[in-house]
């Protein structure tokens, strides 16, 4: 009873409740080459067969493969092809069929090449101008995107032509890239092609060079530092062979030593140590270092007194003790003192 009511309600579901579980198929037609379709069930492989409007279906000629598993098919392309519809079906590895689609309108899912060989000429100091190349010349536009010193990128589409002006370009480094697709007037595609190689102009870069800037600021900074040891050696140079420069550069320190020897050598040298006439003094002045007085010079000396209660035979002579010069007069009481006092001679 179970069984029964499980598969009558799994019956009754619609057959696209399915559908969201199907592989998925996208189709592109490269650059009018061929026609690369892939699906998104990679876990495991499908057959492939299609059919273009008109014609008989066909197996998959060329496979594409993810560690061994199918997961697109390449197929032959054919110029008028792009304007039928391109029908495809999938099956599993037991030849069932996984799913059957219908791609219309295949000519808005043309998808081309990135344009190559850019280049940028800088002309008369004016303009700058863009140059590039398509695998396709027939049909075709193209978009152009650049930006100064990795700011924000600006676009611009300057239509079916293979080239692009900028008017007077400032003194920065400009970063260009061009992509492409078909044109409105052969069907217009939905699809871009990828964005171009950069190409770069500016201070980083040198015209129609298209190395990466870290290349261009590594040579720069190789350059600048030789640069500057070439400077150092020519200072080098004329700091030892110009004296005149030297003495600018490097001032000589003056010995203070010497001189004051130098100075003072002179006064005994010329003026045998008189300072006077080597500081050149006036006659005034050095008359006022001068005495303008003089003393008469007094002798004078000192006498003992002998006592009365001496006996006979012990006399004492008082000897003068010394005599000297003074330059003070005695006074009055002294002279009368010397001549009160007795002279003792003494018996031979």
């Amino acid at each position: 009873m179970i069984l029964f009511l499980v598969s009558l309600f799994f019956g009754n579901i619609p057959s696209f409740a399915f559908s969201a579980f199907q592989p998925k198929i996208n189709c592109l037609i490269i650059n009018l080459d061929y026609v690369n379709c892939t699906w998104s069930e990679h876990e495991q492989s499908y057959s492939f067969k299609s059919k273009f409007s008109h014609n008989k279906t066909l197996d998959c000629p060329k496979y594409l493969k993810i560690k061994g598993v199918n997961v697109g098919c390449i197929l032959t392309y054919k110029n008028p092809q792009r304007f039928n519809t391109l029908n495809t079906w999938l099956y599993s590895d037991n030849g069932s069929l996984v799913t059957e689609q219908k791609h219309e309108n295949m000519k808005a899912s043309v998808k081309l090449y990135p344009p190559f060989n850019l280049s940028v000429v800088e002309k008369k100091d004016v303009a700058l101008w863009l140059y590039w190349n398509i695998t396709r010349n027939v049909c075709i536009e193209s978009e152009i995107r650049y930006r100064t010193d990795n700011n924000a990128w600006k676009n611009t589409t300057p239509g079916h032509i293979t080239s692009f002006s900028l008017p007077f370009p400032s003194k920065k480094r400009y970063e260009f890239q061009v992509r492409a697709r078909i044109g409105s007037s052969c069907g217009e595609s939905m699809f871009w092609s990828d964005w171009s190689e950069p190409v770069y102009w500016g201070s980083l870069k040198a015209n129609n060079n298209t190395e990466s800037p870290s290349n261009m600021s590594g040579t720069s900074l190789v350059l600048y530092i030789a640069g500057a040891l070439i400077i150092l050696i020519i200072l080098s140079c004329l700091l030892v062979h110009s004296e005149r420069l030297r003495i600018i550069l490097i001032p000589v320190v003056p010995n203070a030593g010497r001189n004051v020897s130098n100075y003072f050598a002179a006064l005994f040298d010329n003026y045998n140590g008189n300072v006077e006439k080597w500081l050149s003094m006036p006659k005034d002045l050095e008359n006022g270092f001068k005495p303008n007085f003089t003393e008469r010079a007094c002798p004078v000396r000192e006498y003992k007194t002998v006592s009365q209660s001496s006996t006979d035979s012990e006399s004492i002579l008082s000897i003068p003790a010394h005599s000297s010069s003074a330059s003070t007069i005695p006074g009055s009481a002294e002279t009368s003192q010397t001549q009160d006092q007795s002279q003792v001679d003494i018996p031979v």
